[in-house]
Parts: structure tokens; sequence; C-alpha cells
């Protein structure tokens, strides 16, 4: 039986924390640099985790997945709640554990990436208002996360019925992750940084950003959840 070391997830106490305001809607996006206070010892610990391709575990998000949840998660949810509720005003945070943090490893063309996990998306789930990814690539750092806007609505945000974004969204194999202009226009990139937080209200279109060759052989590592 192995056991995490104690303090593996300590987050460092100088990490750094700013925020910005995006797209027509000025929709607050967080940012916390140098997170953990040891990352790459949780780089060495996502190399020895278990994952699957599992569409039930993965949600039919385009990457391998490990569900697990780890300590100073609390710690993280209720920093970034507090950020956010200067802007939003929520004041319920959604029960911790509810929504267990994920590990993911996403390679580009694997073939787990299938045409309907490509097109934006938003990340609303049962209780939860906001989403947030950690980025773990110490080398081949390429891309982030991209913020879209609805060519022909104009819209940034959906309630998650909205049928006209399932539709409608050319998929290009070789690059499924850069979108024809005139279905979807991104109006933000936040970049990926080693052990960089970015976190954002879950309602709002985005999607990973690789130029669908960048990870062939070297995954694209993240810790994603929802809060």
């Amino acid at each position: 039986m192995k056991l995490l070391r104690h303090g593996l997830f300590d987050l460092n106490p100088r990490r750094k924390i700013h925020t910005e305001r995006i797209g027509e809607g000025q929709h607050h996006l967080v940012i916390i640099d140098d997170l953990f206070a040891h990352p790459r010892d949780i780089v060495g610990l996502m190399a020895d985790l278990h994952y699957t391709d599992d569409e039930q575990v993965r949600q039919a998000a385009p990457g391998y997945r490990c569900v697990m949840n780890f300590p100073n998660r609390d710690d993280i949810y209720r920093e970034v709640f507090e950020l956010h509720y200067k802007v939003y005003k929520i004041n319920l945070l959604s029960e911790y554990g509810t929504n267990r943090p994920s590990f993911d490893h996403y390679y580009d063309q694997s073939p787990i990436i299938k045409a309907t996990s490509c097109p934006p998306h938003i990340d609303v789930t049962v209780d939860s208002s906001y989403a947030f990814v950690i980025y773990m690539n110490e080398r081949n750092v390429h891309g982030g996360t991209q913020f879209l806007r609805h060519a022909t609505l104009g819209r940034e945000t959906s309630t998650g019925t909205d049928e006209v974004f399932d539709q409608g969204t050319t998929i290009r194999p070789a690059t499924p992750w850069d979108y024809l202009p005139s279905e979807w226009q991104r109006y933000h990139l936040a970049p990926m940084r080693f052990n960089r937080l970015i976190s954002y209200r879950n309602n709002v279109l985005h999607s990973m950003y690789s130029d669908g060759s960048f990870y062939r052989n070297t995954p694209r590592k993240t810790i994603v959840s929802n809060f």
C-alpha cells in the first residue's frame, strides 16, 4: 500500500493571485501562479496514477482521467470562491467533495477524441457555480484554455440546454480546437503555465487549445474540478 506523502498538496505561501475581466460579458477570470508548494512531486504522482478512457468517468472529455480527492483541495475551493464572490455575489459553495477533482492526460490525435467532445462547452454540474483547471506541464508547455463567442448569436455563455451550441460546429480532425471564424470567435486565450490555476464561471463557453500535433507523443497534464 502506498500513502500520499504528508504535505504533498500544500499550497505555496508565495503563490501569486490576480484577476482579469474577459469578453463582452466581462467574465471574471481568476489566475493563481505557483499554486502548489511541491508541483514536481505532484507531477510524479500523476505519472503513477491509473487512468481510464471510460466515458462515464471522463464525461466525454477528450483525455484519459483519474478521479481522486486530494488534501488541501478545500483550501483551493474556498480561496477561489471568495475571489469570485467579489464579482458574482454567489453565497453557496457546493458541498466539498460533490465534484471531485480529476487528473487528466490528453494526447493529440488520441483515439478517444470524438467530434462530439470537441465543440466549445460549459462545465455546469448540479449545485456548482465555477470551474478550475490547473496546468501541470513543466515542459512541453503549449496552448491553454480558449474562451469563445458564437459568431452568429454573439453568445459567450450557455444554460446547457441550448441545442444550437451542439450543432453546426465544423470539426477538422487534424486541428479540432481551431474553429471556423464564421462559427466561433476566440476572444481570449488563457495561456498554459506550469503550476498555474485558472478559474471561471462554469457557464462560460470555452475549450482547451492545442494545435492538433503538439501533444501527440507527450501528454497535456491538468487537474480540473467544478465547485
